[in-house]
């Protein structure tokens, strides 16, 4: 089946992300005759491209919340945040120019150039999260420390890479980036509110934000995914909801409280003789 401004990708065993310009939604197909049990054929178009990857990405995060509520806000979840996004910004730019020369040797000289300018823009971003745990009283080495959240989307990225045709890299970079755009200028004020006074320690999170660069770069995501053939956007859609899964899945271990926390954080502090 094919019909312009309709999309459709398999989330699940049985359930269909569906969706048009203007809304999506879960879809359970019940008999073989339905044509949503049927690959996605035709052409892609940004509008309805955005919201069957948002629809993915809205079933990922459902999953993912079942497993659990996030700690509220304090200054200590705040630096474990900074430390996460350390190790995601990190990794981005070395990975993405290995997924460069993979799409360039596969022949896919757009996403090769898709892939080599994210790698682009990305770098040092890392540099920004150690800029704001310095500021907030803290070595470089506290980056030792890994949250399993970003451990666990490191990891999924990585493995993202291995095949001829990567096309997970590109669910990876939307989806994270999308998700970064729910922090709009409320979510940047609430962080300010518990930073201490004077503190500019927001560096990262604003240029990961829906005030930074994410914004255009969802949109270049979209055009890029919007003009894959079919069978590659359902598989895009596909992964990023195995990825907005993980982005807020419990740890398996549960949420370490403040005072956990806290006490991991003490060897990076110079006031205690701090590691190097």
């Amino acid at each position: 089946m094919s019909s312009t401004g309709l999309a459709w990708a398999r989330v699940g065993p049985d359930a269909v992300i569906v969706a048009t310009a203007e809304r999506a939604w879960l879809h359970h197909p019940h008999a073989p005759t339905d044509p949503f049990w049927f690959p996605m054929t035709g052409a892609g178009d940004e509008a309805s491209t955005a919201k069957l990857l948002e629809g993915a990405i809205g079933a990922g995060l459902r999953a993912g919340r079942a497993t659990g509520t996030p700690p509220p806000l304090t200054l200590t979840r705040y630096i474990w945040r900074l430390i996460a996004y350390f190790h995601l910004t990190h990794h981005t730019p070395g990975l993405m120019r290995t997924a460069a020369d993979r799409f360039a040797a596969a022949g896919r000289l757009e996403l090769a150039t898709w892939a080599a300018d994210k790698a682009a823009d990305e770098t040092a971003h890392d540099q920004l999260a150690l800029k704001d745990l310095k500021e907030l009283g803290f070595l470089p080495g506290i980056t030792a420390l890994e949250p399993p959240q970003a451990r666990d989307l490191v990891a999924w990225f990585r493995a993202s890479v291995v095949p001829e045709l990567p096309l997970g890299v590109v669910a990876y970079a939307h989806t994270v980036e999308r998700l970064a755009l729910t922090q709009d200028a409320q979510a940047l004020a609430d962080v300010r509110a518990i930073l201490p006074a004077g503190s500019r320690a927001v560096r990262c999170l604003r240029v990961h934000s829906a005030q930074g660069s994410d914004v255009g770069h969802v949109a270049d995501n979209l055009r890029v995914i919007a003009a894959l053939p079919a069978t590659e956007r359902a598989a895009i859609a596909l992964a990023c909801r195995e990825v907005a899964q993980l982005f807020s899945t419990t740890p398996g271990e549960g949420y370490t409280d403040d005072t956990g926390l806290e006490a991991s954080f003490k060897p990076w502090r110079p006031s205690h003789g701090g590691l190097a």
